[in-house]
């Protein structure tokens, strides 16, 4: 069945595993800057190396969850080859 006849269908089961996908990497590389930025405080107790990660996973993380979705996701689409 073709996605554009049926329009109570949206995404397909693969463009949802894509998209999935495509923030799971972007968490993961978000979560990767915030633990760089956390380590390398110095002279911080745990917890405050916790609240910069905290910290660092929301504000800048929240851009790079978006930007490596978006390069992902796009890229898998035009499929270059």
């Amino acid at each position: 069945m073709d996605t554009l006849s049926d329009p109570r269908r949206f995404l397909s089961r693969e463009d949802a595993l894509l998209t999935l996908w495509s923030l799971v990497l972007g968490l993961g590389t978000a979560a990767a800057f915030g633990a760089y930025r956390a380590v390398n405080l110095s002279d911080e107790a745990l917890g405050g190396r916790f609240a910069e990660f905290g910290t660092n996973l929301l504000w800048p993380g929240v851009l790079i969850v978006a930007g490596v979705a978006a390069v992902v996701w796009f890229g898998w689409k035009a499929n270059l080859e």
